[in-house]
């Protein structure tokens, strides 16, 4: 006969008050058993959790930007002269020195002017000697009292207008001179020129509105950033001590960090969005940056020495901050409050609370309670790689 919780056992008429009695005991000792039961399941079930432990490291300070890539120099090569490009000495996407030919424009207008402009000269020095000679022979008159003043003044005045022709004879020749050597266009840098905007066969003037093709040096490159104006103060103060390192990280899948140092704060901040600009300067010797290419930029402020450090995902949040759960010698899961003195993008630095070696609990934290019984479980990485292991064929 079971006897259910809340029912009154009344003796049977004809049952002995003993045997009642008894019967009623029996039923409430297993009851009591069951519950006894329950709770001693129900007390072993461990909730599986992930762990990790508290470490002490030094952490560098960071502010995280988007960083665009800049070349170091742009330079827009445009025809100084008139004239018809006859021949292009590049291909797209050359990497080219400077000095190096690029284009050549008819130049046979110009050296036909310079020919000119070097036979007039000619013509004005004799002119000019011939105005020497007699100036020198009317002064010479006059001291012999046959030549008047009038007539000397005169004598010297053209040998001046003389010696002026040559002087504008030569400035010809220099200007027709320059712009047949415009007829060669080189490259004023080194860098990579990008696309071929005039080809052989057009004609080009210095007024055109496009350039011939843009140049741009890749050695180094600059990474403009901005940052929030709160660090300013902080920014100023170490770029006076030290150089200020800026970790840079192109986009892409297997993208290496690189290291540059900030060679430019901007002297205003932007009202717009309340920060201010900086760039750092990369020597891009390998070419790992490409101007206008996005990058992460990570500008270091600072390192946080001797840190106590914990895995972001470790805090949780309760109505008197910040606490994580510590499992303790017994297997159980401890709520423990903590000072946060920072967080980055997947640690948290601790002030106090915390000592290194303890392990806390970085997955499974709605489950637990003061004294909840845990079992460690393997980190998705880990799992990852055994299940990686299970699923290798055999002999490798």
């Amino acid at each position: 006969m079971a006897v259910k919780p809340g029912v009154i056992c009344r003796r049977a008429p004809g049952w002995p008050r003993g045997a009642a009695a008894s019967l009623l005991l029996a039923g409430l000792l297993a009851l009591c058993g069951c519950e006894e039961k329950s709770k001693a399941a129900k007390g072993e079930d461990a909730v599986p959790v992930t762990v990790a432990a508290v470490q002490i490291a030094d952490v560098p300070r960071e502010v995280q930007a988007f960083g665009v890539v800049e070349a170091s120099s742009t330079v827009d090569v445009r025809a100084q002269v008139q004239g018809l490009i006859t021949k292009v000495h590049f291909h797209e996407g050359d990497f080219v020195k400077r000095g190096d030919l690029l284009f050549s424009v008819d130049t046979r207008p110009y050296s036909a002017s310079l020919a000119a402009a070097q036979a007039e000269l000619i013509r004005n020095q004799a002119v000019a000697e011939q105005a020497a000679v007699e100036a020198e022979r009317a002064t010479r008159l006059r001291q012999e009292g046959v030549a008047s003043d009038q007539e000397v003044s005169r004598a010297e005045a053209d040998a001046r207008s003389s010696a002026a022709n040559v002087k504008v004879g030569q400035a010809q020749i220099r200007s027709a001179s320059i712009n047949v050597g415009f007829g060669r266009i080189t490259s004023p840098l080194d860098g990579r020129t990008g696309s071929l905007l005039v080809h052989a066969g057009n004609i080009v003037k210095a007024t055109d509105a496009e350039p011939l093709v843009v140049i741009r040096s890749l050695s180094p490159v600059f990474v403009r950033f901005s940052v929030p104006q709160d660090h300013v103060p902080e920014i100023r103060e170490q770029l006076a001590k030290s150089a200020l390192v800026a970790r840079i990280t192109p986009r892409g899948d297997n993208a290496k960090s690189i290291e540059a140092p900030v060679t430019f704060l901007d002297n205003t901040v932007d009202v717009a969005t309340g920060t201010v600009t900086l760039k750092a300067t990369y020597p891009n010797r390998e070419q790992l940056l490409w101007p206008g290419a996005s990058v992460d930029v990570a500008l270091v402020l600072g390192v946080d020495a001797g840190a106590t450090v914990v895995p972001e995902a470790a805090l949780s949040r309760s109505q008197a901050g910040a606490l994580v759960y510590v499992i303790g010698p017994d297997a159980r899961a401890e709520p423990r409050p903590v000072e946060v003195l920072r967080t980055t993008a997947n640690q948290a630095l601790i002030r106090s609370g915390l000592k290194a070696g303890e392990e806390v609990v970085t997955d499974g934290q709605l489950r637990l309670r003061k004294g909840t019984k845990v079992s460690r479980k393997p980190s998705a990485k880990v799992a990852a790689s055994a299940d990686a292991s299970s699923k290798r064929p055999e002999g490798l």
